[in-house]
């Protein structure tokens, strides 16, 4: 296994074909799904704090048993980490010619690669900025969401971050779900892989403007209207004795 991640563009060597397969795996299940029920949870937002809150504590009420954190590191940091890592292995290894070749084929591979890069990046400052694992940041507040994010967001370089950060991730993961369907031979000729591109196109459109009107949401809440303290679900989240994160 080491060799095989050592030398990524190897394919002769027997665990190659494991490896890669697990990484675009992972890519899907479970980053990519995780993926979509965050940016769903962030998109409750914009049917204002109280939907935000209830979304957010259906999250955080593992908490009360004790499992969130090992819910987050085993089935949300580990899978990421694997995938990060060996990203970057085939991304060392891989060698397009986007000069030379401008094809759309191309095109994507090189997206796909520079999407992953900066994703990770992001990953590691919205980590840092938000969350329990990296510490020194802003403090979300499970109990006080709303207004706990409009506070973190509230510093002028959150916007771009964020940003270029969501839209870089949906690309990866869009174009993600293409290349995993042809790769695992589920769309094998040209018309199923371009029927699937297309989906692959929507589900991009639509991740993307949820995670940006998101972003524009929370960036343009008046954190003095908002209300104060815990509301009647927030209250029973609360009873629970939920942790902040």
């Amino acid at each position: 296994m080491a060799e095989a991640i050592a030398d990524l563009g190897d394919r002769s060597d027997p665990y190659h074909f494991l490896v890669r397969r697990l990484h675009s795996l992972t890519g899907i299940v479970p980053v990519g799904v995780f993926l979509c029920i965050h940016l769903s949870i962030n998109a409750s937002i914009l049917a204002g704090p109280n939907a935000f809150q209830f979304a957010v504590n259906q999250i955080h009420n593992l908490s009360r048993l004790g499992i969130l954190q090992v819910v987050e590191v085993l089935f949300i940091i580990l899978p990421i980490l694997y995938h990060a890592v060996v990203g970057v292995l085939i991304y060392l290894s891989g060698k397009p010619n986007l000069v030379n070749y401008q094809y759309g084929g191309n095109v994507r591979y090189v997206l796909q690669r520079w999407t992953g890069i900066i994703t990770i990046f992001f990953i590691l400052t919205h980590l840092w900025h938000v969350h329990w694992i990296i510490p020194g940041g802003a403090e979300f507040n499970a109990d006080d969401a709303a207004a706990s994010v409009v506070q973190a967001m509230a510093a002028g370089w959150t916007a771009p971050i964020y940003a270029i950060g969501v839209l870089c991730a949906v690309f990866h993961f869009a174009n993600g779900i293409w290349t995993f369907l042809i790769s695992w031979g589920i769309t094998v000729g040209p018309r199923s892989q371009m029927l699937s591109g297309r989906v692959c196109i929507i589900i991009g459109l639509i991740l993307g403007l949820l995670g940006v009107a998101a972003l524009i949401r929370i960036k343009t809440m008046d954190l003095a209207t908002m209300p104060q303290g815990a509301d009647e679900a927030q209250a029973a989240h609360v009873a629970g004795g939920t942790e902040v994160h």
